[in-house]
């Protein structure tokens, strides 16, 4: 077997990812060699993942998960790409992406009734997509949701949301492929979500149901754009960010306590905090992760120092 996590001499590491590339190209997964990460973040941040695999249908998912753990090789599974912070020097292992064009990219409706309807997503569903669509179909439930940027898959898996309404409010069953290659089914009442996160471990999100409710059409189009018109007006849209940095504190909100330190535009090298949006931080031309870590953990250690609040981050920091 191919000891990749364990093998660190430079002849072996070479043998290694010759065994890796070969099995690659002998599946139909779109991969490449040496990929910058920064290309597949919002944040534009990361060095090279030794393996960029998209993954187009759950076969290919399948026999990649078998095969990255019966020869113990390290990988990491992204969405969208939002809500990511790669280390500056890349990623030892697969980094896996589900694609949106086959298998995990549709959506349907079904048992449609006169009040309510379920609908099917694939996980690479863009989530801002979905709710758009079925708001346009008149039903409601997602509309909410329509600013935030990422796949369906990473939202339930990270539990994402507004104030007052999560995207696990109307989910309802998660299809999903354990590490070991296992599909499984289970309903909404089978995992534990809270306030930005889920219990969900060990597995990967493939496809995804909710129960929408039917209401009228222009006044859930009508909450879709005042939501992007709130986000067009407050975030700092067009930049290089991943979202908000830190999640929001009890009954507070984080971007109004960095804003009362007067920290908006305060910036470590290509890292800047947003003048739109204290909670968002911006790559402005060539950031390292190094700058932004800098300046969460700087921004962290000035918010403990005032309040003695001790803010944790919402995005994921993968070294």
């Amino acid at each position: 077997m191919i000891k990749y996590q364990h093998i660190k001499l430079q002849n072996a590491e070479y043998v290694i990812k010759n065994n890796i590339e070969e099995f690659l190209s002998s599946t139909e997964c779109i991969y490449k060699c040496n990929e910058p990460l920064s290309k597949h973040t919002t944040l534009g941040i990361g060095g090279n993942a030794d393996f960029f695999v998209e993954v187009q249908t759950e076969k290919q998912l399948i026999n990649l998960l078998k095969f990255t753990n019966e020869n113990k090789i390290k990988f990491y599974v992204i969405g969208g790409g939002s809500n990511l912070l790669f280390g500056d020097n890349g990623y030892k292992g697969i980094v896996i992406k589900l694609s949106n064009k086959k298998e995990f990219g549709h959506i349907n409706f079904f048992n449609n009734t006169d009040t309510e309807t379920k609908v099917e997503a694939g996980a690479a569903v863009n989530l801002a997509y979905l709710a758009k669509y079925t708001a346009e179909q008149g039903f409601g439930g997602l509309e909410y949701l329509s600013g935030i940027p990422g796949t369906i898959g990473g939202a339930v898996y990270g539990n994402a949301g507004v104030k007052n309404c999560d995207i696990s409010s109307n989910l309802y069953e998660i299809e999903l492929t354990d590490y070991f290659g296992n599909k499984d089914t289970l309903t909404k009442d089978k995992f534990n979500f809270q306030y930005r996160k889920s219990n969900i471990k060990n597995a990967i999100i493939t496809k995804v149901k909710f129960i929408l409710k039917k209401a009228d059409k222009n006044d859930i189009l009508q909450t879709v754009f005042k939501e992007q018109q709130t986000r067009k007006k407050n975030q700092p849209l067009g930049t290089k960010n991943a979202g908000c940095i830190f999640k929001n504190p009890l009954n507070d909100s984080a971007g109004r306590i960095i804003d009362s330190l007067n920290l908006k535009n305060f910036n470590i090298g290509d890292a800047q905090i947003s003048d739109k949006h204290a909670n968002f931080f911006i790559n402005r031309n060539n950031a390292s992760c190094a700058d932004m870590l800098n300046l969460i953990n700087f921004v962290r250690d000035e918010v403990y120092k005032k309040y003695k609040i001790k803010l944790e981050t919402e995005i994921k920091i993968i070294k």
